[in-house]
């Protein structure tokens, strides 16, 4: 078992102030979540209409024993790990950190069995199958910078960007896609750009107009993908282009 599991700030693998926690089993985080898509005969022919599919929600329960300091810790324990509805989900010691939200799927299990010793089990739903890791940034002004990531899914950046151009710029990808932004660049006021939706912030508000072209891309594993800013008539725009390490 991973040496350290946490989940809401709760420790389901390693030791806390309530006592030794010792994970037994824990199913549904490394294995590739099941897959969900229609499925068409294909009439008068062999097989099926070939249609897209996609990843389900991942399920993962987590099953363990605690043991407590002492009596009052038990149950101290009890009030802690059956409280929390949803929140990160953490897993280290083997191999690269990596994390998920995280839900509750069902009621959490806490047997006592002795004064100071407990079996409990957690189930959880990450409604985004998606299991992340580390980020990178990666840096260009003006000009074209090669971003990549060590998952093995597509990742989505997200792009901050900061100078100063009067007319705006544009991100330009792969297959002719670009972000184009109209709205001026001012000094000290950073745009931010998230690929998961396509919207700009500026400043860290969402902003509704000021965009020309939306494109988004993704950063396929193992592969190198290229990003080119520019402005559009003047200036200088630096981006910030941040991959996290995205697995499936």
């Amino acid at each position: 078992m991973p040496e350290l599991i946490t989940w809401a700030g709760r420790t389901l693998s390693g030791s806390d102030h309530f006592g030794k926690w010792v994970t037994t089993s824990f199913d549904g985080f490394w294995d590739s979540p099941e897959i969900k898509g229609e499925s068409t005969d294909r009439p008068n022919a062999d097989g099926e209409y070939d249609l897209p599919t996609y990843n389900e929600a991942r399920l993962v329960t987590a099953t363990g024993n605690l043991h407590a300091k002492s009596h009052e810790q038990l149950h101290a324990a009890i009030n802690f790990l059956t409280g929390p509805m949803s929140g990160r989900l953490t897993v280290a010691g083997h191999g690269v950190i990596q994390w998920a939200d995280a839900k509750r799927n069902s009621g959490v299990k806490f047997t006592p069995v002795t004064d100071t010793f407990a079996q409990w089990q957690v189930r959880l739903k990450c409604p985004d199958p998606r299991k992340f890791g580390a980020s990178n940034d990666f840096v260009r002004t003006n000009g074209t910078v090669s971003v990549f990531h060590r998952g093995n899914y597509d990742a989505l950046p997200t792009v901050t960007v900061r100078g100063s151009a009067a007319n705006g710029y544009r991100l330009n990808g792969p297959g002719g896609k670009q972000y184009k932004v109209s709205r001026a660049l001012v000094t000290g006021i950073p745009h931010r750009i998230e690929f998961t939706d396509g919207r700009l912030r500026v400043n860290g508000t969402v902003v509704p107009t000021g965009v020309d072209s939306a494109d988004v891309w993704a950063v396929p594993a193992g592969q190198s993908v290229d990003f080119d800013i520019n402005v559009l008539s003047g200036g200088s725009a630096e981006a910030t282009i941040t991959i996290t390490d995205t697995y499936i």
